[in-house]
């Protein structure tokens, strides 16, 4: 895809907190127009996020500000599309859309805890083969991760617990006591409150886990510094756009769990560019 397509495409979303003329600074910027205000707040985000995510993130920015040529293949280009502030945001299928959430979640997780780490949906329905039960689900959950089943009753109309997706890396030597993580994925634009979703009570009486396992809450938007990251990172481990996109550091492809986000993020993107 052009630069300018491209730019144009996701202008609204290249920085948080910023007025609607900063934004139309980097619109303008990422579109090769030389009147942008190098120093605007917005370009300034632009770079620095440009620093800390290398090619994962889908503008260069050095003496000007241009989109790659493979943006439009980025988990950071499709999470911009699904976040709170997108253009596509009114038109989305929202169970479809949840659903690419958690396809990024899944394959961004499995590079957590590093070589050897496995990933799942767990959130219905998964292309994953969980089954449609609760109770069966958790059964199956169990035996991928090789821990035994808990002695808790499982309620037979729950659908996921909370839980999206599960990550965890297992150790050489088969035994218990390795890293996990239940994540709980939500294009919610009020989504503090999700972060209380997971209830490791439950969790502790379905899986026999001999460690406490991590909790996440992943969103497509990027949290701001300050209080209301406090209050998200004091509750749980917060999987926000930049964090997402840098789990994968631009190695997205070849990923056929991510084949689907990118055929819809391809589609998504004629369909911005035909409102601009």
């Amino acid at each position: 895809m052009a630069a300018r397509s491209l730019g144009c495409a996701l202008w609204h979303g290249a920085t948080t907190g910023v007025s609607s003329a900063q934004r139309d600074d980097a619109r303008h910027a990422s579109t090769g127009c030389r009147r942008s205000r190098k120093s605007s707040p917005c370009i300034t985000t632009m770079r620095r996020r440009a620093r800390l995510l290398g090619s994962a993130y889908p503008f260069m920015a050095g003496a000007g500000i241009a989109a790659r040529q493979e943006a439009s293949e980025r988990v950071w280009t499709a999470l911009l599309l699904l976040s709170g502030d997108s253009p596509v945001r009114a038109s989305l299928d929202i169970t479809a859309a949840a659903e690419h959430l958690e396809r990024i979640t899944a394959e961004s997780v499995r590079t957590l805890y590093g070589p050897g780490t496995s990933s799942v949906r767990f959130g219905w329905p998964s292309e994953d083969g969980r089954p449609a039960d609760f109770s069966e689900a958790v059964q199956w959950l169990a035996q991928r991760m090789g821990v035994p089943t808990g002695g808790a009753y499982w309620p037979p109309h729950m659908k996921d617990g909370g839980v999206d997706v599960v990550a965890w890396r297992p150790f050489p030597d088969g035994r218990s006591g390795f890293p996990v993580l239940l994540a709980q994925c939500t294009l919610e634009k009020d989504f503090a409150h999700k972060a209380a979703d997971i209830d490791l009570r439950l969790w502790s009486g379905w899986l026999a886990m001999d460690v406490d396992p991590a909790t996440a809450l992943a969103i497509p938007d990027v949290v701001p510094a300050g209080e209301e990251w406090n209050r998200l990172a004091a509750r749980t481990v917060v999987l926000d756009r930049i964090r997402l996109a840098s789990l994968l550091a631009g190695d997205e492809s070849p990923r056929p769990r991510l084949e689907a986000v990118f055929s819809w993020l391809e589609e998504s993107l004629r369909v911005v560019r035909e409102m601009t």
